[in-house]
């Protein structure tokens, strides 16, 4: 048989095999190459992206499970009850909690029935609510949230393993939202603590607790966002929660949230719901803030924060440009308040603060974070727009108060018509007072209604029309003019133009 190639059941003249060799020669290395490629390719992808499936966390769960407790607090009815002392109960158009106060306390959430009226409802007992916590140290102390103990008589912890103690609450903080209590136990498993200030968006997160008193529930689910400030919750500004989509629920609260080596780096402690109920919000404290809190309520029994005394609002597009900033950024001051150490500083209504002790400030709810985390009497440097110029003004801090000292006038501030702006002014006592708005005008698509009094305009007071009058005369007609405004209590800016948007 002449000299062949066989290849697949094809025979091959000699000429042909020899174009053929060649051809398969080239092929084979393009092949490879191709191959190389996409193998680099593939390596490279999984090296940046460094997901490798979803994650088993059943290890980390194991190692910490008897760390995690349920606490149960014995919570008399005058606790909850509508007392004047800012605890509501629900109305009685609110179906959802009216179901849930019939359920637990026998009525509605309104004045519960005397016993001497017909199919009068027994007395209510108090009531027992539940939340959870994680052992701090081997030898009994236990964080947990502040209202998950609030108003209770008594407190109770339980392990893992069924046994029940009674626990003391060392000391509480109701601006932290943090409790530290304390049981008679030893050779506890404690929890491993992490740094927070290294987790990251988008990091997976575990939390571990008694939704709904479902004890050693786990829920998993990744890191939101830092530094939150939960709207209406002004009681809580000082706090910089982290955000999660971890579920949380009734009965979560005080639970630990944990990062994928097994350390907590939060408090499980808010969800942002209508209905009641998880709805992919979540919020923890974060641990180095609670443990700062702790620190203080071993050694003191309470908390005490730095005070500024500043009321502030958030700069938007038309005020940024109203004060000659490039982008709406900082805290606009509004008031302070009364004898508070902003008051007897050199700020102003109408400064920016852009930074506390290099810490930029960039949206207003930044400032109070930064503050809180500071100790009385600390020197605190602030950067300060005023009138398009920065400059430092130092302020020492204060105590923050237990209630909230009185706001005071921003400045020591017969009729005048502003036609430009649809205003009808008045002076009284050295203050001008809206007395009247044009419908549809300027000033009433901004926001000014009758009875408001202006503080000041672009910064400069109005403690007199003839002021008044100047200002309105000298103002920026068909761009943003920065006003000031009491309306009953509080002071805010607004912006106004001729032309608003």
């Amino acid at each position: 048989m002449p000299n062949s190639l066989v290849f697949p059941q094809i025979i091959l003249r000699p000429a042909v095999r020899m174009r053929q060799a060649s051809w398969m020669i080239v092929a084979a290395f393009l092949m490879a190459l191709v191959m190389t490629t996409l193998l680099t390719g593939c390596n490279d992808q999984a090296s940046t992206a460094q997901v490798h499936g979803l994650p088993d966390f059943s290890g980390l769960v194991a190692a910490n499970d008897d760390s995690v407790v349920n606490v149960r607090a014995i919570v008399p009815l005058s606790a909850i009850s509508d007392n004047g002392d800012g605890v509501k109960t629900p109305s009685a158009n609110d179906k959802h909690l009216d179901e849930f106060f019939r359920q637990f306390f026998g009525f509605n959430g309104q004045t519960p029935p005397s016993g001497d009226a017909p199919n009068a409802a027994p007395p209510a007992k108090p009531e027992s609510s539940s939340g959870s916590g994680f052992i701090l140290s081997s030898d009994g102390y236990i964080l947990t949230n502040e209202h998950v103990v609030d108003g209770a008589s008594e407190v109770f912890v339980r392990l893992l393993d069924g046994r029940e103690f009674r626990a003391k609450v060392q000391g509480s903080d109701l601006a932290g939202d943090i409790a530290l209590l304390k049981i008679d136990a030893k050779d506890l498993h404690p929890v491993k603590l992490g740094n927070s200030d290294e987790v990251k968006p988008g990091q997976w997160a575990v939390a571990i607790g008694s939704p709904f008193g479902f004890d050693h529930s786990v829920t998993a689910g990744v890191i939101s966002a830092k530094g939150r400030s939960l709207p209406g919750e002004a009681g809580q500004r000082y706090v910089p929660f982290l955000q999660t989509d971890v579920a949380i629920n009734p009965g979560s609260s005080g639970g630990p949230l944990f990062n994928v080596n097994g350390e907590v780096v939060g408090i499980n402690s808010q969800i942002f719901t209508e209905s009641g109920g998880y709805n992919g919000l979540s919020f923890a404290i974060p641990i180095n803030y609670a443990m700062q809190v702790v620190d203080q309520l071993k050694r003191f029994g309470k908390v005490e924060r730095g005070f500024l005394g500043v009321q502030i609002q958030s700069v938007d597009r038309a005020m940024a440009s109203a004060l000659g900033l490039d982008r709406p950024t900082g805290a606009l001051i509004t008031g302070f308040m009364a004898a508070s150490p902003a008051e007897k500083s050199d700020l102003q209504p109408g400064d920016v603060i852009l930074s506390a002790n290099g810490e930029p400030i960039t949206e207003s709810s930044d400032l109070p974070q930064v503050i809180g985390i500071l100790a009385p009497d600390t020197e605190v440097k602030l950067r300060v727009l005023t009138q398009g110029k920065q400059h430092t003004v130092v302020v020492r801090l204060g105590t923050l108060p237990s209630h909230a000292p009185a706001q005071i006038q921003s400045m020591k501030s017969h009729d005048l018509i502003i036609n430009d702006y649809g205003l009808l002014l008045t002076e009284e006592s050295h203050q001008i007072r809206i007395k009247a708005v044009e419908p549809n005008g300027p000033a009433a698509k901004a926001g000014l209604s009758a009875q408001d009094i202006l503080l000041t305009f672009n910064q400069h007071p109005l403690d007199s029309l003839e002021a008044a009058q100047q200002a309105f005369n000298t103002a920026k007609k068909d761009e943003p003019n920065a006003v000031l405004i009491r309306r009953g209590d509080q002071q805010h800016f607004l912006s106004l133009s001729t032309q608003p948007d």
